[in-house]
């Protein structure tokens, strides 16, 4: 399990950018863009922790490959 920290960096039209705080690792995410209607559900937060499971990603459901349309380029 990974936990990440995130800085509010600037807002654009529909999303508040975040940037990856790192110490002397490199980053694992980098630039976070999250829908500004779902930071006001949040309380329109500066900082944002993201926490990534394994576990929880591997019992989920698993998208399946896109098949290649006949005569399009590959």
């Amino acid at each position: 399990m990974l936990e990440l920290s995130f800085q509010r960096e600037r807002e654009t039209k529909n999303t508040v950018r975040f940037e990856e705080q790192v110490g002397d690792m490199p980053p694992v995410v980098g630039t976070l863009y999250v829908q500004k209607f779902a930071l006001n559900r949040l309380g329109n937060p500066d900082c944002l922790r993201v926490t990534l499971d394994a576990t929880a990603a591997a019992s989920g459901p698993r998208i399946a490959p896109v098949e290649r349309i006949p005569g399009t380029a590959s």
